[in-house]
């Protein structure tokens, strides 16, 4: 379930630490704060996406692109995204397996923050999941190419949305 008393890690707009408070109050009050966000790819340059679970708090039901989730007071991204990836998906990650990409700004008043993109190719013993169903409604294969038109180029309202997309897609297709 959702805690939305759950701490998170607060920043200021430089991403220095400044102090942890409740889930809620940090997105009631647009502080900035930090995720991680998870790319997973296959060997065959397509893309893991999600529906969120309708009992998500913002954007129930979309589609994204990435999994991941907000960092905890004093956790690591890289920490953090193999936590969120083994939480939402029922797998062992190594952390060196995490390629790094970025640490991204978003600036949207509603949702401020510092987003650590990481790419992670599965691999054959990958394929199985276990869903976490608060956060994860299902997962399905995309093509590299049909994610890039659906994110850039049409920007389909059924899906979640972030500003450094075409450059994550561009790395992605860099390192495949």
């Amino acid at each position: 379930m959702i805690n939305k008393n759950e701490l998170l890690f607060v920043v200021d707009e430089n991403n220095n630490e400044l102090e942890s408070l409740p889930r809620h109050t940090v997105h009631q009050k647009g502080l900035w704060h930090r995720t991680a966000g998870i790319w997973v790819i296959n060997k065959e340059k397509q893309i893991l996406c999600q529906k969120r679970s309708m009992k998500k708090d913002l954007k129930p039901g979309f589609w994204e692109a990435f999994f991941g989730g907000h960092l905890a007071p004093h956790e690591e991204y890289v920490d953090s995204a193999a936590k969120e990836l083994g939480e939402e998906l029922g797998i062992t990650v190594q952390k060196e397996r995490l390629i790094p990409y970025n640490i991204v700004k978003n600036d949207k008043p509603a949702h401020r923050e510092f987003q650590y993109c990481f790419i992670y190719e599965l691999n054959e013993n990958d394929r199985e999941f276990s869903l976490e169903k608060e956060e994860v409604d299902e997962v399905k294969w995309f093509d590299l190419e049909d994610v890039r038109k659906l994110l850039t180029i049409e920007k389909d309202s059924h899906w979640v949305h972030k500003p450094w997309d075409g450059d994550v897609l561009d790395f992605i297709l860099q390192q495949t």
